[in-house]
């Protein structure tokens, strides 16, 4: 996408302004994320920052621009560009360029199907997404590098609700002819199951939505409702539904020829910030959830469960869904090893559910995320 010229005098200003006024490093990274920085996604990038310089010492830093730099809808052209040397990237929003990741991302409802849920299953796919693209997905690797990306982290956010502006969402009934905003093709297909209409809308475009009528209700986590102050326009919650989460994140893309011109030990260093922005994205999430939705309840938010029929309809659909989507990506996105993928990503999460059990902070998950994987990765190959 062409990045307006605005966009590009901005960039240019905000980048010098932050060069100036750092210290000599070998390498100094800009980063772009289309998130506040007080999100969980801003305070994810603060820790990259703060991670990556404390193990340089100081030879490698990072400076984090929010909502200026780039646009979500800009950061995968302006990674590839190089308008910034690292960028926040949604893959699911490019579904011509990353089919197989955006495939990978579609497993998500998988979340749904877990006998003896524990509320950590986002923290289990985010660590089978991390380990699945390094070690057994060439296809994703080559999908970033024909973008001039070098992918070095995840993210996972928690499960979706349904957030509705003066609707009611409780029963399959309800569903019918509502306008949903959904983030990916899977909730696409999940809204025309249930009779609604699916709208693909950059998340920050929702508020405007819900409050001019264009949608009913938006698939979204929680911590959304403080991000982008939703909970100044939802006036109806339903958890739950539709379920499963948001994966397509590749929360520290590179820009490749940003990253071959670094030697190994510094490329060693974006590898431990990886680690850091995929658990920090991840945790920052989960913890964010339960908040979330206290403060919708202290401003007056009615807070749904969903009728057991809705449930069970629901987890019936995905079994439906996990049935056909690898055939619909392998004929509409030419992603040849999308059965395959699909049998054999389901055994890693189950891994995965049993590694995060016990995590109980941000610190445990980060550790187990580069021990597990990142720290397996050669700085001086990975990328070429």
């Amino acid at each position: 996408m062409k990045t307006p010229k605005i966009n590009l005098t901005l960039a240019a200003t905000l980048v010098a302004s932050a060069v100036a006024g750092q210290a000599v490093a070998k390498e100094r990274l800009n980063f772009a994320y289309g998130y506040p920085n007080t999100s969980a996604v801003g305070q994810a990038v603060d820790n990259y920052a703060a991670a990556i310089e404390e193990r340089s010492d100081g030879e490698v830093t990072a400076t984090g621009f929010p909502m200026s730099l780039l646009s979500l809808s800009e950061t995968s052209a302006g990674v590839r560009d190089g308008l910034a040397d690292v960028g926040f990237v949604l893959t699911p929003y490019f579904a011509a360029e990353y089919p197989t990741n955006l495939f990978l991302h579609e497993m998500n409802l998988l979340i749904n199907l877990v006998e003896n849920p524990n509320g950590k299953e986002p923290l289990a796919f985010t660590g089978a997404m991390l380990e699945y693209t390094l070690n057994d997905c060439p296809e994703c690797l080559e999908e970033f590098k024909a973008q001039n990306q070098v992918w070095t982290g995840a993210g996972v956010t928690p499960l979706y609700n349904m957030l509705c502006k003066d609707v009611k969402v409780t029963s399959i009934e309800d569903l019918k002819g509502k306008r949903l905003r959904a983030g990916g093709a899977g909730f696409v297909r999940f809204a025309e199951h249930f009779g609604a209409q699916g709208v693909r809308l950059p998340v920050s475009e929702v508020y405007e939505a819900l409050d001019q009528g264009i949608l009913d209700c938006a698939m979204l986590s929680a911590p959304e409702l403080t991000n982008y102050n939703l909970h100044e326009v939802v006036t109806d919650i339903t958890l739950g539904v539709p379920g499963g989460a948001f994966a397509g994140v590749a929360s520290a893309n590179i820009n490749l020829d940003r990253w071959k011109g670094m030697d190994d030990a510094s490329r060693e260093v974006l590898l431990w910030g990886g680690s850091h922005m995929t658990a920090n994205t991840t945790w920052n999430f989960y913890t964010d959830d339960a908040t979330a939705i206290q403060n919708a309840r202290d401003k007056g938010i009615n807070i749904h469960q969903a009728e057991p029929e809705l449930t069970a309809a629901v987890q019936e659909f995905v079994k439906q869904d996990l049935e056909t989507v690898s055939a619909l990506f392998k004929d509409t996105y030419d992603v040849a090893r999308a059965g395959e993928i699909a049998d054999a990503f389901p055994a890693l999460l189950e891994k995965w559910n049993g590694l995060v059990a016990d995590v109980d902070s941000n610190e445990a998950l980060q550790q187990l995320y580069w021990d597990e994987v990142l720290s397996k990765v050669d700085p001086a190959t990975y990328g070429q």
